[in-house]
């Protein structure tokens, strides 16, 4: 199932060869969901980066410097790369509104194959899960990197709001 199609867009990452997807994470480096997401985020990108799939995190704030985006990726040990969408670009683009919210995009960069959740680490705002019962993200890598539909393809966010 395809999400969305977009028009092109110049500010994608750099293509490689065997590239099949590109996680967009959207993050905020003071908020508790997108810091605790990180380790989840290290484990996909640890199983699917030699798969095709890029992972780069997106900070859609103005407030956030450079050199709070660096002390998040040391602080968290996230090994991807870690960008500054302080013009929301990217947000507006994928209409992202919360952190951490991920879009997976098709390696042409205009499919849509995934937006949402990583998992259900969260039931709302405030009520964190014991036990992660569903992983979104996770199961629409699989799909992607085995040339399978994505099953569910679109779920809600749970973190903090990006600002307008």
């Amino acid at each position: 199932m395809v999400l969305a199609t977009l028009p092109a867009f110049s500010q994608s990452p750099d293509r490689r060869p065997n590239q099949v997807a590109t996680v967009y994470i959207f993050l905020a480096e003071t908020c508790p969901i997108s810091q605790q997401a990180t380790l989840a985020l290290r484990n996909l990108y640890t199983t699917y980066a030699s798969r095709g799939v890029q992972f780069v995190g997106l900070f859609p704030d103005q407030q956030t410097a450079a050199a709070d985006i660096a002390a998040f990726g040391r602080t968290f040990k996230v090994p991807f790369p870690l960008k500054l969408d302080s013009k929301k670009h990217l947000a507006r683009r994928f209409q992202a509104s919360i952190t951490p919210e991920v879009v997976v995009a098709a390696a042409d960069g205009r499919t849509v194959l995934y937006q949402g959740r990583i998992d259900n680490s969260y039931e709302r705002l405030g009520q964190r899960r014991t036990v992660v019962t569903q992983h979104e993200l996770r199961d629409a890598l699989a799909a992607i990197t085995t040339g399978k539909p994505v099953a569910k393809a679109r779920t809600e966010a749970v973190g903090c709001f990006i600002a307008e």
